[in-house]
């Protein structure tokens, strides 16, 4: 099967690299989040797979809810 027609039978578009590059940045797309960036602009690819992916979207935030539970370097806890 040629990857045109795996990734229109699987749903992965375009800007979908795959977990792989996704959990490659995923520590700088949760911190970019969390600091209220547009992270739609910054990061399509991650958005874009995890629009497809559920096990990756509820890896992402589970870490998202857990970084948000520490508080940062520096400040008083």
């Amino acid at each position: 099967m040629n990857d045109y027609l795996k990734n229109l039978i699987l749903g992965r578009g375009p800007l979908d690299h795959g977990c792989e590059a996704g959990m490659a940045v995923v520590d700088l797309y949760a911190e970019a989040l969390l600091r209220g960036d547009d992270v739609e602009r910054l990061f399509p690819e991650v958005v874009a797979h995890m629009a497809g992916c559920a096990a990756c979207r509820e890896d992402i935030e589970g870490l998202i809810e857990a970084l948000r539970h520490v508080a940062p370097p520096g400040d008083p806890a």
